[in-house]
């Protein structure tokens, strides 16, 4: 791996880092900026691409944006309770800050022209040169020309000229001149650095993954589960404030640790050649259909059926492998990078009363929705309340796989003195959550590390089950049988049972099959459970949610004709 150029942002509260950081990374919504101290409490690790300079090739550095940054506590009691609230957090945050700046090759200190300097900075400035740490003096919230002049208090700061930009991150006035800027550093720093310093520093470990990512995972639960605490026990590092004050997490905290799937590894680095199109599935067994109806009428000898069009249906598929010539020679590297994201915890909705956090809970919810497996964080003190239940049903309705982990297990060791005591508290949580019999429940302490070994191993085997291919013979098989063995008279039919002519999986990630049947609509939900439990149980496709997709030939041709209609349309 490169070393990369690491920068990071830091200032004090509410004078607009997140905006610039915003602004260098090129997305304005990836970090919550509100008109309030303390929305920004941990520290965001992204990549920011330069391509300014002419004659030269683009430059990518990392960057880092932090809390507000005191150098000393502060306590001021005559505040509101919900600014005592961000106080605490801004005394926490301190060592956040103080571990950017370590792991900085340069730093960019943010200040706002309409307040002009403040002692703070002036000390700010000398821990950096204390530090021995290269910085610019980025002087922010400079809307417009009316403000120009502002800036000359700012010069007893003592920073060279040279150093000093004057922007207006939210106006975007000032930034491309600094992000050039930037990206000349980023050219002077790679004809500088020495080949000893080629390793990446330790607080970086998890900010880039090392192997091929395979699945995004995301840390969900209410406040003070142990999210942070359990993402910074993967990572190996403090990527996430910790604090016993609920609600300290604000944005989602990414990060990527590394993890180890044998053999099985090499499945994860292949794709479904077949059924990613449901339409051409269900043309192609149309095909087959007339062709074999055309032998049984008479009109084509047995040798003239379509050898290509059934190998196509019932023929078992082929995986095709996307790894590179150049990558198989690390056949034997089984290990496989995991992209993990800690979410601020969500509360139940009537608690929110207040913007940031609805943006907080809207992100959260945003990180369910692009992950493949959800790790739902319990309090062992607290149990399964409602709101854990209905999140949970959320991201099983969203199609990830949902890993329970009761956390702070440390806390209830007292009665869980044996392993009879242990198996009888877990049996008594799922007696809670029935419906949930098919998602793992692991108990682990985040803060001590214990149980994270069988975490782990429970995480490789969900991966590998949501990525597991069944071949169309077997899923054929197994539905024919479950049908027939359980049949279903549909409503409003005439007294029609339910025919499955055929079926496949058409995806993993989730496991999704379609069923080809001569009924798509009125299948009762008791029914679609029975058909996925029966596939789950035959197929070991445990902690896996299971999608089913019904068809007919009614519904092909409609679809048919809308494509028809859409194409015309565009002529």
């Amino acid at each position: 791996m490169e070393r990369s150029m690491v920068v990071s942002i830091i200032g004090r509260p509410n004078v607009g880092k997140s905006t610039v950081y915003n602004r260098l990374i090129k997305r304005d919504n990836k970090n919550i900026t509100y008109d309030l101290p303390g929305v920004t409490r941990d520290r965001h690790y992204g990549f920011a691409k330069f391509d300014l300079v002419n004659h030269e090739a683009p430059r990518e550095i990392i960057l880092i944006d932090t809390g507000g940054f005191y150098l000393e506590k502060i306590n001021e009691p005559s505040k509101t309770e919900k600014e005592k609230r961000n106080f605490k957090f801004f005394n926490i945050m301190i060592e956040h800050a103080k571990l950017a700046i370590d792991e900085s090759d340069m730093v960019l200190f943010v200040v706002d022209v309409r307040e002009g300097p403040i002692p703070v900075d002036k000390s700010i400035i000398d821990y950096l040169r204390m530090k021995k740490k290269k910085f610019w003096l980025v002087i922010n919230k400079y809307d417009s020309d009316k403000q120009m002049g502002d800036e000359a208090d700012f010069y007893t700061l003592g920073v060279d000229i040279d150093d000093i930009f004057m922007i207006s991150a939210a106006h975007k006035r000032g930034t491309d001149e600094l992000a050039m800027q930037i990206q000349k550093e980023v050219i002077a720093f790679e004809k500088t650095i020495a080949a000893d310093e080629l390793n990446i520093p330790k607080l970086q470990i998890g900010v880039t993954p090392r192997e091929k990512v395979v699945s995004k995972v995301a840390l969900v639960g209410g406040p003070n589960a142990g999210k942070s605490t359990l993402l910074n026990c993967l990572i190996g590092a403090p990527r996430a404030l910790v604090s016993d004050i609920p609600g300290t997490t604000v944005d989602p905290i990414e990060g990527f640790f590394d993890l180890y799937f044998d053999k099985e590894a090499n499945l994860l680095d292949q794709k479904m050649s077949w059924g990613e199109k449901t339409d051409q599935l269900i043309s192609d067994y149309q095909d087959y259909q007339k062709n074999n109806m055309q032998y049984m009428q008479g009109k084509i000898k047995q040798e003239d059926i379509s050898q290509e069009i059934y190998e196509k249906v019932f023929a078992d598929e082929k995986i095709e492998e996307t790894v590179q010539p150049e990558e198989k020679k690390a056949e034997g590297n089984y290990w496989r990078t995991i992209h993990l994201i800690d979410t601020a915890g969500i509360r139940r909705q009537k608690s929110i009363d207040d913007f940031v956090e609805e943006q907080s809970v809207y992100r959260s919810l945003s990180a369910i929705t692009h992950a493949d497996v959800v790790v739902y964080l319990i309090d062992a003190t607290k149990g399964i309340n409602h709101q854990d239940q209905r999140l949970v049903d959320i991201a099983l309705e969203k199609g990830k796989s949902v890993i329970l982990a009761i956390n702070k297990i440390d806390l209830v060791s007292e009665k869980l003195k044996t392993p009879k005591d242990k198996k009888q508290w877990i049996e008594e949580l799922r007696d809670e959550i029935p419906w949930l019999e098919f998602c793992d429940v692991v108990p682990l302490s985040a803060k001590y590390k214990q149980h994270i070994g069988k975490f782990k191993k429970v995480l490789v085997e969900t991966i590998l089950i949501r990525n597991k291919r069944i071949p169309t013979s077997e899923v054929n098989q197994t539905i024919i049988d479950l049908v027939d063995k359980n049949s279903i008279v549909i409503a409003n039919t005439g007294g029609k049972r339910l025919k499955v002519k055929y079926s496949s999986m058409i995806k993993a990630n989730p496991p999704t099959f379609l069923l080809f049947t001569n009924r798509s609509k009125g299948i009762p939900e008791n029914y679609k459970r029975y058909l996925k439990n029966g596939i789950r149980d035959s197929f070991d496709l445990k902690n896996a949610p299971i999608h089913l997709i019904f068809r007919t030939s009614s519904d092909l041709e409609k679809r048919a004709n809308s494509s028809k209609r859409d194409s015309s349309t565009k002529r």
